[in-house]
């Protein structure tokens, strides 16, 4: 038997029992920036504090510009997070639609180590055509989580930000070290993550497409 079967023979045998899911059991993405015809990563993360989960299966669906980064044989680039899935596979497959297919799981039925961040990561390519703005990347159904009690908690509309800017060399510098972030400024370090609200920290962001300094 092969391991993509056993995958889905394991999955197929926890999800006896359901659930709806609870506060502790999220799916959510890190926000991310790129430019066009450039690649980045993407984490899709868990919070889960208080359930001892096994495995998980999600679909993916990208905004219009974004695509699933394959290697030469067609398999997503998907990485997992070893701090809390040391003992996981992971099955990633893009779908006719375009949509990324993810199933991960544990053969012996390995706790996913509970927490509140990235499981995963899985590289996503913007189109040198790929509009210019913000966008998102969300889950398309059901997104099953597995507890090792066999009880299925499921996820629905699971959001991310993605920003697709066109400016590659302009950096503005902000003198004022008092800048604060304020609801509604969308500020990404340059690993593309959303900066929370409060005193932009010492280093280089992106705002409104352009590179800023904060100091």
């Amino acid at each position: 038997m092969n391991s993509k079967l056993k995958h889905l023979l394991l999955l197929a045998a926890l999800a006896c029992g359901t659930a709806w899911a609870e506060d502790n059991n999220t799916f959510y993405f890190t926000d991310t920036a790129l430019m066009p015809g450039e690649t980045t990563s993407i984490e899709l993360c868990l919070r889960n504090t208080a359930t001892d989960l096994t495995c998980l299966e999600a679909e993916i669906q990208l905004p219009e510009g974004l695509s699933v980064v394959c290697d030469k044989e067609g398999n997503p680039f998907a990485t997992l997070y070893r701090n809390r899935l040391a003992e996981h596979e992971i099955l990633a497959n893009v779908l006719d639609n375009g949509n990324l297919k993810l199933l991960v799981s544990s053969i012996d039925g390995k706790v996913i180590r509970n927490g509140n961040e990235p499981l995963l990561s899985f590289r996503v390519q913007a189109a040198e055509t790929a509009p210019i703005g913000e966008c998102t990347v969300e889950t398309v159904g059901e997104t099953l989580l597995v507890s090792t009690e066999a009880e299925a908690y499921y996820c629905v509309g699971v959001t991310g930000n993605v920003l697709i800017t066109d400016d590659e060399t302009g950096i503005n510098t902000i003198q004022d070290s008092s800048f604060k972030l304020q609801n509604g400024n969308a500020v990404y370090d340059l690993q593309g993550r959303k900066m929370a609200n409060g005193k932009l920290p010492k280093g280089i962001f992106i705002k409104d497409g352009k590179k800023i300094m904060g100091k």
